[in-house]
């Protein structure tokens, strides 16, 4: 939809396909539809998640583990139950924000310990610090300010490329790399 909010039409019926399909679908089909519709969501395409999400989160809740054998596919639902709580829950408190009706999700508490525990692995072993990222650091330490590269936070959930702990900011760097794509080679790490 180059970019906009997807069309009604569309919607509807790519959520009449998830759940007529959703008992049947693969880990990686449910990690996919779970992790896009929260997204949705999140990045404001959408106001609510589709009345297919519960469905697909019960196909979570209906396979242990084990089911979900790629560490990869474990992170995306655990960044999905992310988005979830983010969404539910309004700055600086809990409960559910004032324009975000409360989606009860059954969610297996597996989650919250294979899933949570390779995200949290990924977090801290996934960390690429480029010559450019290195150097912005440099820059920021000639400029007198304190600061930390790939800093995790407090709850382990996210590594920062560079932290301003006086400024309580956190710094992404995308170097060029990041936005480099010759159909010829594969995307570089940054």
């Amino acid at each position: 939809s180059g970019g906009g909010a997807p069309r009604q039409a569309a919607l509807s019926a790519l959520d009449a396909a998830a759940a007529r399909v959703a008992p049947d679908m693969s880990a990686q089909d449910v990690a996919d539809t779970v992790w896009g519709c929260s997204a949705l969501v999140a990045l404001g395409r959408v106001v609510q998640p589709p009345p297919s999400y519960a469905a697909v989160w019960d196909r979570v809740c209906s396979a242990s583990a084990d089911d979900f054998n790629d560490e990869a596919l474990l992170c995306q639902l655990f960044h999905a139950h992310l988005m979830h709580q983010l969404l539910h829950s309004p700055p600086g408190g809990s409960g559910v924000k004032e324009d975000m009706p409360p989606a009860s999700l059954n969610q297996p508490a597996w989650l919250m310990v294979e899933a949570r525990d390779a995200w949290m692995r990924n977090v801290r072993e996934d960390n690429t610090t480029s010559k450019s990222h290195l150097q912005l650091a440099r820059v920021i330490g000639e400029l007198g300010v304190r600061h930390e590269v790939e800093r995790v936070t407090d709850d382990g959930y996210f590594s920062m490329d560079i932290y301003l702990p006086d400024h309580d900011v956190a710094v992404e760097f995308d170097g060029p790399t990041h936005y480099y794509n010759d159909s010829s080679r594969a995307m570089t790490k940054t």
